[in-house]
């Protein structure tokens, strides 16, 4: 090996040439790739880490959801009357607009914990999170926005015939 700046000789282990005293260029160490994800890697093993990391998020979003609709039902069941006092609507609000929450607050409650039973499996490689996240990846395509683009997601990723046979690999 050379120096750089005047040409004099460098061992491989000297950091300074002995003729000129500046820094000797070290070759940079050889990058080994990752042998989890090699460029010949499936989808399923390439996504699959990402997937069960957006689906625990949509949960997350999901059980925020829920205690909004919920803690949103007891106060209009506490003050609803007061503010609607059911004068010219022709039903009572007051008492069903609470029920109402309460319902779509326990979907979504039950949507957040399916989803995190999902984002968890496909985290940990469990053999029965594809076909759950299939599943639900199915029902999240009818929330808007977040859950469509969810399901699509999930579904390109687990839904292909060579995807099953993947997963399995991957799984163990």
């Amino acid at each position: 090996m050379y120096c750089n700046h005047c040409g004099g000789e460098v061992q491989p282990n000297q950091r300074f040439c002995g003729s000129c005293g500046k820094p000797s260029v070290v070759p940079a160490a050889p990058v080994r790739p990752n042998p989890t994800l090699s460029p010949s890697a499936g989808r399923v093993a390439r996504n699959i880490k990402m997937l069960a990391v957006f689906w625990i998020a949509l949960s997350a979003l999901n059980l925020l959801k829920a205690g909004g609709r919920m803690i949103g039902a007891r106060v209009i069941g506490a003050w609803g009357h007061d503010w609607f006092d059911d004068r010219g609507w022709g039903f009572p609000v007051g008492d069903i607009l609470p029920a109402v929450l309460s319902t779509m607050g326990m979907i979504a409650l039950v949507l957040a914990g399916i989803g995190f039973v999902v984002g968890f499996g496909l985290m940990e490689r469990r053999p029965w999170a594809r076909t759950m996240a299939i599943v639900v990846g199915i029902i999240a395509l009818l929330h808007p926005i977040l859950g469509t683009i969810l399901g699509i997601y999930t579904l390109w990723v687990l839904l292909p015939g060579d995807a099953e046979a993947e997963y399995r690999k991957i799984s163990g």
